[in-house]
């Protein structure tokens, strides 16, 4: 799990959470309120808001228009999560069975970490490197 998660408010202008994506060389970003989490943007919620720019809009335009496109109109909603007791093995099955690249981990309605992919295949690296297996 990376703790803590990157997040955003749900006014946040989508080039803040662009700008996260890159610095931070993720694919996504929680949207919180105070700790709770709101929802989850992805890079590809990011590339669907873009679709202007695809069809002809100038890149300026489009970065123009980053700066009023708040986190909730791009946000995924309806987001499932984990606890941070969860096995390893339910979390993994979570990730697999609804094709995410993460999953959010709250506890008491906070959100704590993220749970991605690459952990994933940084702990199976671990376990396949260990001498003694």
């Amino acid at each position: 799990m990376t703790e803590p998660a990157v997040s955003v408010g749900p006014t946040s202008p989508l080039r803040e959470v662009i700008q996260l994506m890159e610095t931070n060389n993720i694919r996504h970003v929680a949207v919180a309120d105070s700790g709770r989490l709101l929802g989850l943007i992805s890079h590809r919620d990011v590339l669907r808001s873009q679709e202007g720019s695809l069809s002809g809009a100038l890149s300026t335009e489009q970065a123009h228009m980053n700066r009023w496109i708040e986190a909730r109109w791009v946000m995924t909603k309806e987001v499932h999560t984990v606890y941070p007791d969860t096995p390893a093995l339910e979390a993994a099955l979570t990730l697999r069975s609804h094709a995410y690249g993460c999953v959010p981990v709250v506890e008491q309605g906070q959100l704590v970490g993220m749970l991605t992919d690459s952990d994933f295949v940084e702990y199976a690296i671990q376990e396949l490197s260990d001498p003694g297996v």
